[in-house]
């Protein structure tokens, strides 16, 4: 290990689906009673991962702003959220394995005191709860058990959950009964991974039956050679919506929804831009997963709002922080510090309050607005416009430039190995 300096509501859920008062599109903020003043976290210390990520260097910002001394375990000093000038200080792991950078944040909260561990990724977020009992000794995880976590990053199991709970899912065959069930199509249709990993294959879709054949047998191939369950699932025309939570042992205590306005890739993806809204059904149904789930932390339940009928379809819940975490934060939906308060021993309030109609976003991201445009070009208007305009916000900030220039960098290598090939 190196260091490298550098209305009032209840607890437990809305009463009713038309419970729409708070959700007032034309108010800026949510209506709810004065929150009382959270504890100061500004001689807080957290061990943050995922280096690489948007949403880390986002957090990195937000919190070293509140004066937590935000330190990051990872593979490189020379990466995304490390170039920041809110990064107090980089733990170098001897590899960029999992292990290895798991490894390296025991040994940390071993030696250091740090009053929260917070992982970003999927993996790492998987990796440490299954250490829970090591850090405990030393620090705080403030995330839900293992095995929820791998129950709500399975697709399949959260469309059953769905269908269990009353919340609209669309229509899902997973691979080892496609080939018996295939008259029951309708095109277009989604292929996708049943389950959250990394280096998972692309999301693929097929027209007809005939594109469906050709695809089936590269669907669940990871670049290692691997090969891990799929879906095949009915295409939702329309575009794409979330539901995000701080949970505390199983009570819902902070709430944001979010629409997509641009995606990468185009045809449904990670948001290049986004905008901030309201909606009570989004809430109930999302709401009604997370509770079932009793969950504990953050998560985004995602959805799709269907073209056809106005209804909410689940696609998958993102057990662990989510790429667009910069919107909620500029909106005042403080999640990280929910965390943070949490590990201090606090128990929340519950939160709903959050500025509405705020437009997010990411121009030099490694799946934001340029690549959005490399996949539509007709967008360029309507990216130009948010651009100049000074009400829109985005995670490139002059006085913290230094992350923007990597974001840059990996642009141009991107750009110049697409020109080579």
């Amino acid at each position: 290990m190196t260091l490298v300096k550098t209305p009032v509501r209840s607890a437990g859920g809305p009463t009713s689906i038309m419970e729409s008062a708070r959700c007032d599109e034309a108010s800026p903020v949510v209506p709810s009673d004065p929150e009382p003043a959270p504890l100061s976290l500004s001689r807080s210390a957290v061990l943050l991962s995922d280096e690489h990520y948007k949403h880390s260097l986002g957090i990195v910002r937000h919190l070293g702003r509140m004066g937590v001394r935000v330190t990051m375990v990872a593979a490189s000093k020379h990466s995304l959220a490390c170039s920041s000038r809110y990064c107090r200080e980089v733990i170098l792991s001897p590899a960029g394995t999992v292990e290895a950078l798991v490894d390296t944040t025991l040994q940390a909260a071993r030696q250091r005191h740090f009053d929260l561990v917070m992982p970003v990724s999927y993996p790492m977020t998987l990796a440490l709860a299954k250490q829970r009992e090591q850090l405990d000794s030393y620090t705080r995880l403030e995330v839900v058990a293992s095995h929820t976590l791998e129950r709500a990053a399975d697709k399949a199991k959260m469309i059953v959950l769905a269908g269990k709970l009353g919340v609209p899912a669309p229509r899902t065959f997973s691979s080892s009964e496609i080939h018996e069930r295939a008259g029951e199509l309708i095109f277009p249709v989604v292929i996708k991974p049943q389950q959250e990993s990394p280096g998972r294959p692309p999301i693929r879709y097929a027209r007809n039956l005939r594109e469906l054949w050709e695809i089936l047998p590269q669907a669940g191939r990871k670049p290692s050679g691997e090969t891990e369950n799929y879906l095949v699932q009915e295409f939702i025309p329309g575009y794409g919506c979330g539901f995000f939570a701080t949970y505390q042992n199983g009570v819902c205590k902070r709430i944001f929804m979010h629409r997509r306005v641009r995606e990468y890739p185009a045809t449904g993806g990670v948001s290049s831009c986004a905008e901030s809204f309201c909606d009570s059904k989004l809430e109930w149904y999302g709401r009604r997963m997370l509770d079932a789930l009793h969950w504990h932390g953050v998560a985004m339940v995602e959805f799709r709002r269907d073209s056809r009928d106005g209804e909410y379809k689940l696609m998958e819940i993102n057990p662990k922080f989510w790429g667009s975490l910069d919107l909620a934060l500029a909106a005042g939906a403080d999640f990280p510090g929910d965390l943070c308060q949490m590990a201090l021993g606090r128990t929340l309030a519950f939160s709903d309050r959050y500025e509405r109609n705020l437009r997010f976003q990411w121009p030099l991201s490694g799946h934001g607005e340029l690549f959005h445009l490399w996949s539509r070009p007709q967008s360029v208007l309507g990216v130009a416009v948010d651009f100049l305009n000074p009400r829109v916000k985005s995670n490139v900030w002059l006085s913290d430039f230094g992350p923007n220039f990597w974001e840059l960098r990996d642009v141009a290598r991107k750009v110049f190995r697409i020109g080579r090939g």
